[in-house]
């Protein structure tokens, strides 16, 4: 986990930061969905660091890149990274 430190840490803010918006946040308002959605996805993404699986993937058990994972370390898929992959792309032309 060491070599994780840094996103860890980043990810027990978020998570804390997640909590106090889901308490603080209007009990009708639609944004809640997506709050407790964003907590899950960071919830597992520190279970899996604290078990050692961080990094791969959920379906293929092939290491996800270091550089898209450090970005969006809620990634759980190749295939999240593919679709991630796509935005990144710089045209050829503007």
């Amino acid at each position: 986990m060491k070599r994780y430190h840094f996103i860890y840490e980043e990810l027990r803010r978020t998570k804390e930061e997640l909590l106090n918006r889901l308490q603080n946040a209007d009990k009708n308002s639609q944004i809640l969905l997506y709050i407790k959605a964003e907590l899950d996805d960071v919830e597992r993404a520190l279970a899996k660091m604290e078990a050692g699986d961080f990094g791969r993937c959920e379906m293929s058990g092939e290491l996800l890149p270091d550089g898209l994972i450090g970005m969006v370390p809620t990634a759980r898929t190749e295939e999240d990274i593919k679709m991630m992959e796509a935005y990144l792309r710089k045209p050829l032309y503007s």
